[in-house]
């Protein structure tokens, strides 16, 4: 707490007074920041019709070059560390995940084929590969800028949807 305070430029007796705890500081800072995203986002691909447009919407919105989109990566990267260890948080992650999910379906029709029984959802292999991208650009000297994570992400994702609907 005292070092998000300094951060904020505010005294731990002010973040207290709004916050009972960090896992209620970073359960409320995830709520808010996810909220926020998923109204850019959905506003982003709202009317925008089926195909690789819809996706590149939803991926541009995701990693857009705005401090605030960085900020969230970071709230999210942070909370599912802590996740590990807080069921609570769990829960809250899993509240958010549920409507990205429904986001990256929606970007997603016309793309991906129907997953079939037993199979892991194409909004899971989406996010999963680019969370895991996004830590990587956060967190490590590697040459990935925004507009890499996008074409990596469409082209493995598209790929992989095309491999796919051939085995069907």
């Amino acid at each position: 707490m005292r070092l998000v305070a300094e951060e904020a430029g505010v005294s731990t007796g002010m973040l207290n007074h709004y916050f009972a705890n960090r896992k209620d500081l970073l359960t409320k800072t995830l709520v808010f920041v996810s909220e926020e995203a998923e109204e850019r986002i959905r506003e982003a691909i709202a009317g925008m019709p089926p195909g690789r447009e819809r996706l590149a919407a939803l991926l541009d919105g995701v990693l857009a070059e705005e401090e605030h989109m960085e900020q969230t990566w970071r709230v999210w990267i942070n909370s599912y560390g802590e996740a590990v260890r807080l069921g609570a948080l769990r829960n809250t992650i899993e509240g958010h995940l549920s409507r990205w999910f429904e986001l990256v379906e929606y970007a997603l029709e016309g793309l991906a084929p129907p997953v079939r029984d037993g199979e892991v959802p194409w909004s899971w292999l989406l996010n999963a590969l680019l969370s895991g991208l996004a830590i990587q650009a956060l967190t490590s000297e590697a040459a990935l800028d925004r507009a890499k994570i996008r074409d990596e992400v469409t082209r493995v994702l598209l790929g992989a949807s095309a491999g796919s609907s051939k085995d069907s």
